[in-house]
């Protein structure tokens, strides 16, 4: 990690004291963060893993109350980019001397202001969660922005936090010694699934049912599931689609039998359940939690709802029923060609 010489920051009010039971396991992680924020310099994190919550939960904790500017790539409705230039205005609250429409100019927007900042403001956090958006991510656009940070954000005090559970993109960009954006980087953190005690799992499925649009009585279709606990169990009819909220479980053909074999892992924002809802057929396939898991039950009733509230949800569960049919097509040829 880069390291400069620490420099005295103004005073700052702390927050009020609050509980922090379900962020014990998160602290080491969060002194991590500070201790590099209190270096008063410009800094390039990533926060990297499946496990969306505990991302989410650190990055709140951590930038809590401090200035920062957020940005969700996965916004329904607006794209990443108008989503973004839309928040950088409400921050800075004037208008840009140039329509903000290109990442580039967004930007240096940025730091034009923010080093007319650097002597009296409290230094700004970027947060890019999820960014780029997926389509985006490419030899061209990564260039961009390493020469924006280059050009403009480095000679700045910003703290930015990229944010991913892409590890494949973590690791070709930024996580790799030979990556184009290592260089930049002054840390990292990798969260892996950590046990949900009972405060965080109160927590997480509150946050959940809160935001699970169209969706009635959410809060008590949330269940908490052990690691190893069967889900659902192939050769028996379900009446639930399954939304993952935050763990990871693992999909079994002919599980506990001699035969058994991995069909798929699965992680946050997943569904499975699928195929039995909308074929009335018992399921063909067994779902096991391979960490602990909170997961919501959509019933029948729920499902349109729950598809138009976000069309992500549609595609997840037309991806993992295309993802089993193309696996049981497979293993009817080698039967066939036995």
């Amino acid at each position: 990690m880069l390291t400069a010489p620490k420099k005295k920051q103004p005073e700052i009010p702390k927050k009020p004291a609050e509980p922090m039971k379900e962020l014990e396991e998160l602290k080491d992680e969060l002194a991590e963060l500070e201790q590099s924020y209190s270096q008063g310099v410009f800094q390039l994190f990533v926060i990297c893993g499946t496990e969306e919550a505990w991302k989410t939960m650190l990055i709140k904790e951590f930038s809590g109350w401090k200035r920062r500017i957020t940005l969700n790539a996965s916004v329904k409705g607006t794209s990443a980019l108008q989503s973004f230039a839309e928040a950088v205005q409400r921050h800075y609250d004037k208008p840009p001397a140039r329509p903000l429409n290109t990442w580039d100019g967004i930007f240096t927007y940025i730091a034009d202001n923010e080093r007319q900042k650097s002597r009296t403001g409290q230094r700004l956090v970027l947060v890019l969660n999820d960014f780029p958006e997926p389509s985006d991510r490419n030899e061209k656009f990564m260039r961009m922005f390493q020469n924006a940070i280059d050009q403009h954000l480095s000679q700045t005090k910003i703290f930015v936090i990229v944010s991913s559970s892409d590890m494949e993109f973590a690791e070709k960009y930024f996580l790799d010694e030979n990556a184009p954006l290592h260089r930049n980087m002054n840390g990292s953190i990798r969260l892996e699934h950590m046990a949900l005690d009972d405060a965080a799992t109160q927590r997480i499925a509150e946050e959940a049912a809160r935001t699970a649009k169209g969706i009635s009585n959410a809060r008590a279709k949330i269940q908490k599931v052990s690691a190893d606990e069967v889900i659902l169990r192939e050769g028996e009819t379900n009446g639930e689609i399954y939304k993952i909220i935050t763990g990871c479980a693992v999909c079994w053909f002919k599980y506990g039998t001699e035969n058994e074999y991995v069909l798929a892992s699965m992680s946050d924002g997943e569904c499975f359940g699928e195929y039995s809802v909308l074929t009335g057929n018992p399921s063909i396939y067994t779902v096991v939690a391979f960490t602990d898991m909170l997961v919501m039950k959509i019933t029948r009733d729920d499902l349109a709802a729950f598809i138009e509230a976000d069309a992500k949800n549609a595609t997840e569960i037309m991806g993992n029923m295309a993802r089993m049919m193309s696996v049981m097509a497979m293993n009817i040829d080698m039967v066939l060609n036995e």
